[in-house]
């Protein structure tokens, strides 16, 4: 309803309509915590707490995170220690898109006889559509 509401698709390559995007997930997130906390307060999930014990082993993941998804593989040592963490992060993930799309943004507005401050512009929220969490790229 809310995605209706903005005229988001299913499947949208405008990377502006990104926080859209995330304002409908934000809504889709609160709507389904307050259906889970509802059946957890009802006692429905009785899960008994397994018993951990450390081993060597290696494990990997993969979850949606707000800007992608985050890859994630790690190693441990037989007292369950981490001894090799890697960790592929959305905006590393995105930085060919974002490139692309700032020059494909420059040609177009380049032949649209866009000033050099309003490419600008246009630029500084084309990044900022993509929310790129710097210090989270570069760990």
């Amino acid at each position: 309803e809310i995605a209706e509401s903005f005229s988001l698709q299913p499947v949208c390559h405008n990377p502006f309509m990104n926080n859209i995007a995330q304002l409908v997930e934000c809504v889709h997130v609160v709507i389904d915590s307050i259906a889970i906390i509802e059946e957890l307060l009802a006692g429905k999930w009785q899960e008994a707490r397994q018993p951990v014990r450390p081993k060597a082993g290696q494990g990997v993941g993969a979850v949606e995170v707000p800007r992608g998804i985050l890859y994630h593989a790690y190693e441990f040592d037989p007292a369950g220690r981490i001894t090799r963490a890697d960790c592929v992060i959305p905006t590393s993930q995105n930085n060919a898109n974002i490139h692309y799309d700032i020059i494909e943004l420059a040609r177009q507005s380049a032949a649209q006889q866009k000033t050099d401050d309003e490419i600008q512009r246009l630029a500084e929220m084309l990044v900022r559509a993509y929310d790129p969490c710097i210090s989270c790229s570069v760990h």
